[in-house]
C-alpha cells in the first residue's frame, strides 16, 4: 500500500484488506485530481420533522415498480396512480414506474409546481394542474434509462441513484426528497416531507424514503447540486471508505470541505476498481459504487 502524507491535518490511515490479492493504494494530501463528484446521496430514511425549510427550488422524486399486479409476459395494460403534494414552495416533480401509469397530481395552495417529469420503460401519462408542464420520458428508446422505487437502491434492473444523478444533471438541482414502493396507487407529500401512501404492503411491499441532510436538519446553506463542498465554510471531519474493504481508509480532523473531496476523488482515481463513499462532518460528499448498494453499509 501506497501512502503519501503532506499539509497540517493529522490522519489515521488503516491498512486495507487485500481483495484479490491486491489491497487498495491509498494516498492523503498532495497531487491534483482529477473527477467528478457522484449522487450525493444523503442518508436514508429520516422521519418527517416540523416544516422543514425550503431549500429554494426544490426536487422531489416519487418511484414505483407498478400501480396493479395485473402485468405478465407482454400484457401491460396501465394502471393509474395519483400523487397530491402539501410541500409549500416551489418544486419540480419527477414521477417514475416501470409499469405504464396514468398519474394524477394535484396541489395544495401555496404548492407551486414549475414543471412534472414522467419517466417509465412503459407509456407514461399525466393529469396535473393548470399551467403544469409535464415533460415525458417513456419507451424503452426514451426512458432516462433507469427506474426507482426503493432508496437506496431498487432490485431487478432498476436503479434509484443512477435515475437520481440523471435528474439532478437534468434539472441542475440537488434531490430534495424520495418516496417509493415496489406497487403503490397513491402519495401525498406533506408539507413536512412525511409521506402517506397506498403502498401494497399485504404484498409484502414498503415505503422507503429518503430527505436530505441540509433539509431535514433545517440548515439549507447554499447547496450546488455540481459542488457538495458549496456553502461549507471552516474545516470538519473526514472519513473516507473504500466500500468492498469494510471500514475507513481515512479518518482525519480538522480539515476544509474541498480538501476532503479532492482527497477522496484522489484516491478513487488510484483505485478505479473500487466503490467511495466520503463524508465531511457527516455529510456525502461523494458516493460512486462499482455495484448498485456496494455502500449501503456506510
Amino acid at each position: 500500500m501506497k501512502t503519501k502524507m503532506s499539509g497540517a491535518a493529522v490522519a489515521l490511515i488503516f491498512g486495507a484488506l487485500a481483495i484479490g490479492g491486491c489491497a487498495p493504494e491509498v494516498s492523503f494530501g498532495g497531487g491534483d485530481s482529477e473527477g467528478q463528484a457522484g449522487v450525493n446521496a444523503g442518508s436514508q430514511g429520516k422521519p418527517g420533522v416540523v416544516a422543514p425549510p425550503a431549500c429554494g427550488d426544490e426536487l422531489h422524486l416519487i418511484g414505483i415498480y407498478e400501480s396493479h399486479g395485473n402485468h405478465s409476459g407482454n400484457n401491460h395494460p396501465p394502471g393509474a396512480a395519483t400523487v397530491h403534494v402539501e410541500r409549500k414552495g416551489s418544486s419540480i416533480l419527477a414521477l417514475s414506474s416501470y409499469e405504464p401509469v396514468h398519474w394524477t397530481v394535484t396541489a395544495a395552495e401555496g404548492v407551486v409546481l414549475e414543471k412534472v417529469i414522467l419517466n417509465g420503460y412503459h407509456d407514461q401519462t399525466a393529469d396535473v394542474p393548470a399551467g403544469v408542464e409535464v415533460e415525458v420520458h417513456d419507451g424503452p428508446d426514451g426512458s432516462l434509462g433507469a427506474y426507482a422505487y426503493a432508496w437506496p437502491s431498487s432490485e431487478g434492473g432498476s436503479d434509484t441513484q443512477g435515475l437520481v444523478s440523471t435528474l439532478e444533471g437534468l434539472t441542475g438541482r440537488a434531490l430534495t426528497s424520495f418516496n417509493g414502493c415496489y406497487q403503490a396507487s397513491s402519495f401525498t407529500l406533506h408539507d413536512d416531507l412525511s409521506v402517506d401512501a397506498a403502498c401494497a404492503t399485504e404484498a409484502g411491499y414498503e415505503v422507503t424514503s429518503y430527505v436530505s441532510d441540509d433539509v431535514a436538519g433545517g440548515d439549507c446553506g447554499d447547496s450546488d447540486p455540481t459542488d457538495p463542498c458549496a456553502g461549507k465554510a471552516g474545516t470538519g471531519s473526514y472519513v473516507g471508505s473504500f466500500c468492498e474493504v469494510g471500514y475507513p481508509f481515512i479518518l482525519t480532523e480538522d480539515i476544509a470541505c474541498q480538501e476532503a473531496l479532492d482527497n477522496c476523488l484522489l484516491n478513487e482515481s488510484l483505485n478505479p476498481g473500487y466503490s467511495m463513499h466520503c463524508t465531511w462532518n457527516g455529510e456525502v460528499i461523494h458516493l460512486q459504487e462499482q455495484t448498485a448498494g456496494a455502500c449501503n453499509a456506510f
